[in-house]
């Protein structure tokens, strides 16, 4: 008669402590501030979403969740891929998977400034950690 309370005490105590570790575990350091095309742009925290905030202090909404940090090259700069003369950056975040998984599951939204004007392209969704990706992860989210 016991049994059913000592497995939901259990379930319960597994479920807290797992929340525990969610919440204890360290995240990367991300990378908030970039200077893009000899402008300083910055991510921040709006109401648990991922806001740009562009050289002139106006904002704009990604579409993912916060934290988020833009993607670096090699050097710790950010990353910036041309095409069609038009410069490209990235944002991402990574999530880890539960264990025993060792996967992460990361969104990538890739930002242009087109005749002045920043506009951002669908988020990507992938199973890797890190913000990765090759040229045309930067180019497909807009139509040219």
């Amino acid at each position: 008669m016991r049994r059913p309370f000592v497995v939901a005490v259990l379930a319960a105590s597994l479920v807290s402590l797992s929340a525990c570790a969610a919440e204890d575990a360290p995240t990367p350091t991300a990378a908030t501030q970039a200077i893009f095309v000899d402008q300083p742009l910055s991510l921040v925290d709006d109401q648990g979403r991922c806001t740009l905030v562009k050289p002139d202090q106006t904002r704009m909404q990604l579409d993912m969740e916060w934290p988020c940090s833009f993607s670096l090259d090699a050097q710790q700069k950010l990353r910036v891929e041309t095409f069609n003369n038009t410069p490209i950056f990235a944002v991402w975040r990574s999530d880890k998977m539960p264990a025993p998984s060792h996967d992460c599951l990361s969104k990538m939204q890739a930002v242009r400034q087109l005749h002045g004007t920043f506009e951002a392209g669908a988020v990507s969704t992938f199973a890797a950690c890190g913000s990765g990706g090759d040229q045309k992860m930067y180019v497909a989210p807009f139509t040219w």
